[in-house]
């Protein structure tokens, strides 16, 4: 079995054994975390991470042989930068930002296979009671058709669970921001402390439709849409991804816009049960995020998600950006209508003032 990195200073576990001078180098490259104070003091509420947060490991790395340790090296290094970026800091949900699981698949089903038996006995072996449901056929769609996922619910599990697929390379920016992507989903789940999936679902927004039983997309996917593209990539690279949500087919054979458009779809009702037109809730949610973002700034999204946990998904929108979030909705679809140069505007001056 491949000698995975044994991290030092508790920040990294990993299920092989052994260390090398990699690792030594790679955590070098990764710099201590620091708190630099402004010289006011800020009181944060950081609530304990509830009993079933089992593990205080930040990350641990269930990687299939066939990925090499540059391919590990690479995705570490792309989740250790998003988890500064956004979990890197004290706030709310800091105590839960850890058990972080990281399973790396490549092109070989048995490697995968060994990959993912390992993370379910890691489950086992610590003592997580959705140990007994691990899926042990969770590898056989990424090495596959590749792709990510957080397929978790961290806040009742007691652990974020993130799959990532290794196939078509590491060093593309489509990895990158992908990785990005999954770990903007754990700073979301970290501020949601319960342990009913019907209440993280909510708050998550994924219960906003008009049929609540239907868990929709526009919320949660379009800010790890939007937030991924802004700090995975260049300036230009954002907005190519930000003219792509726009203009490109996607699954369609016409542009997003003119699909959701022609469909006359409502935003807040793309669901996962209706195949690929959640596409839609992904990239035209990432605008919708865009909007706020350009109208609010950007340090009142994370208000949102650090504060959500306190009232809800609806009652924090309605306090946070004044207005309730199904008006918003229809506003930002009459403002979707006008010309997409009209809408590219507003891109440039979200580069300009990123907080972090």
């Amino acid at each position: 079995m491949r000698q995975l990195f044994c991290f030092l200073m508790l920040i990294f576990s990993c299920q092989s054994h052994g260390g090398t001078d990699s690792a030594r180098s790679f955590l070098s490259l990764l710099g201590s975390v620091s708190t630099v104070g402004s010289g006011a003091s800020i009181k944060i509420n950081l609530p304990d991470a509830p009993p079933r947060f089992l593990d205080e490991q930040r990350f641990r790395v269930f990687a299939a042989t066939d990925v090499s340790q540059d391919e590990i090296d690479t995705t570490l290094q792309h989740v250790s930068d998003a988890y500064e970026l956004w979990m890197g800091s004290p706030y709310y949900g800091k105590n839960q930002a850890k058990a972080i699981y990281i399973m790396i698949t490549g092109k070989d089903l048995d490697a995968g296979e060994v990959a993912n038996r390992e993370y379910c006995d890691h489950l086992a072996d610590t003592g997580f009671a959705s140990a007994q449901w691990c899926n042990p056929d969770t590898y056989i769609s990424y090495v596959t058709n590749g792709g990510a996922s957080i397929s978790s619910m961290a806040p009742v599990d007691g652990f974020h669970f993130m799959i990532i697929a290794a196939k078509d390379g590491v060093t593309n920016n489509g990895y990158k921001q992908m990785a990005y992507h999954e770990m903007f989903h754990v700073y979301q789940h970290t501020n949601v402390f319960s342990d009913s999936v019907d209440e993280v679902d909510s708050k998550m927004g994924r219960m906003s439709g008009d049929d609540p039983k239907e868990l929709v997309a526009w919320w949660m996917e379009g800010h790890a849409d939007f937030f991924s593209a802004l700090y995975s990539r260049d300036a230009r690279g954002f907005k190519d991804e930000m003219r792509c949500a726009l203009e490109c087919t996607g699954p369609f054979s016409v542009s997003r816009k003119e699909k959701f458009f022609e469909e006359g779809l409502k935003l807040r009702n793309l669901s996962w049960d209706q195949g690929d037109l959640v596409d839609l809730g992904y990239r035209l949610g990432s605008w919708f995020v865009a909007y706020l973002a350009s109208v609010h700034g950007e340090e009142a999204l994370y208000s949102f998600w650090e504060t959500v946990d306190e009232m809800g998904f609806e009652d924090t929108f309605l306090r946070q950006f004044g207005v309730d979030y199904r008006s918003y909705l229809d506003e930002i679809e009459v403002w979707l209508r006008n010309p997409n140069e009209t809408l590219y505007t507003i891109l440039d001056d979200l580069v300009a003032k990123k907080t972090k």
